[in-house]
């Protein structure tokens, strides 16, 4: 059944009271507190209404009304206003793209961390397999009997091993190693590390050939050290702040879903709708039980036409949609002005720009999905 504009005035009311106090709301709190030009009883007949609906529910005979999921959902989809960040939210969220950070899930992190902080709710990055290959090869010589073996790769991280050798490290021995990695090794991932790269680089190496079992080894660690999937959580303990996890067992499984991150990801993943749009679960949505009285809002990153992982909100179900959503936003569409068109094919800046150098204010007014500024 479709809902009138006055239900829709009422739905809306209701949810951004219920954000705003974390009390059920009553219809003689709306008639006063809000711009509704009917009598309480007429707002009483329609709340009565939306709970027939599915849209409000009422916790106790004699409390007010709280959103449902149907209802946080509506109120989401098509009655949220727009939220513009404020000038101080914008600075903030600027100097994650500041801070000199060239490799996307560092920059997740960063932004990760800045979010929860900004918005006092807990949030999580993940970070997706690069799949990245060794970019270039650096030698540096530690001791007679050792140096130090690093990887630049092609997403931005730098790997390095320290390599201890049974005969004695020379200046002519590193550079010999350093040419064979970057003639035969350079742009390979773990699993392009053949057979016949493997005897190119014994040839390169001449008099050091026999050196290449034991480099080969820490090669091929070095590839694979980070082929996994990623998940960095912030501001877990933010969750106990909020009413609706004081109860100890809450607050203990919502940690527990928490710790075990992997799962957790999969979890929410895999009730997105698909790996590109932002999502919005309320409660059992998520396919997390535990978390029946959370809110998380989901926002998959996409660099170069390929998804390299996403950044998430996780709350009480009356967090603050808007302001979550219109920070996700902006985040994600600015990260693909960082690395679009300058990047690598793994999503790495190319260009000697710096995140953040173009400067922060023309990116005013974060749009929010969904969002209606006139409603």
């Amino acid at each position: 059944m479709e809902l009138s504009a006055r239900k829709k005035q009422i739905l809306k009311s209701v949810v951004d009271s219920y954000i705003q106090t974390g009390e059920p709301v009553g219809s003689k709190y709306l008639t006063e507190k809000s711009d509704l030009s009917v009598s309480s009883a007429t707002v009483r007949n329609e709340m009565n209404e939306l709970e027939r609906m599915g849209y409000l529910a009422q916790p106790h005979a004699s409390s007010g009304r709280v959103p449902t999921a149907e209802g946080y959902r509506t109120y989401v989809n098509s009655l949220m206003e727009q939220y513009l960040l404020t000038l101080e939210e914008l600075e903030v969220l600027n100097d994650v793209f500041s801070s000199k950070v060239s490799e996307i899930g560092k920059l997740m992190e960063k932004a990760s961390h800045v979010i929860s902080e900004m918005t006092n709710y807990t949030s999580f990055a993940v970070i997706r397999p690069s799949g990245s290959a060794a970019k270039r090869f650096e030698t540096v010589r530690i001791d007679e009997n050792s140096f130090l073996l690093i990887m630049i790769c092609t997403d931005g991280s730098i790997r390095n091993r320290h390599v201890k050798m049974k005969t004695e490290v020379t200046a002519d021995m590193l550079k010999s190693i350093t040419y064979a990695l970057n003639e035969t090794l350079s742009g390979a991932c773990s699993d392009q590390v053949t057979l016949q790269s493997v005897l190119e680089f014994e040839e390169k190496l001449g008099d050091y050939s026999y050196t290449a079992a034991a480099i080969l080894r820490v090669i091929y660690d070095m590839l694979n050290s980070t082929d996994t999937e990623k998940v960095h959580i912030d501001g877990v303990t933010k969750l106990l702040s909020y009413p609706e996890f004081s109860d100890v067992g809450k607050a203990k499984d919502a940690i527990a879903v928490l710790e075990d991150r992997k799962d957790f990801a999969e979890k929410v993943f895999s009730h997105s709708k698909d790996d590109k749009s932002l999502s919005v679960y309320f409660g059992d949505d998520s396919g997390v039980g535990e978390l029946s009285d959370a809110g998380i809002v989901l926002q998959p990153i996409t660099v170069g036409g390929r998804t390299v992982g996403a950044i998430g909100v996780m709350g009480p179900r009356r967090m603050d949609y808007k302001k979550v959503i219109a920070s996700l936003k902006y985040f994600v569409n600015n990260i693909g002005k960082e690395f679009e068109g300058d990047q690598d094919s793994n999503g790495r800046k190319e260009t000697g720009e710096e995140p953040g150098e173009s400067g922060g204010t023309e990116r005013f007014g974060a749009d929010v999905a969904g969002g209606n500024k006139d409603s």
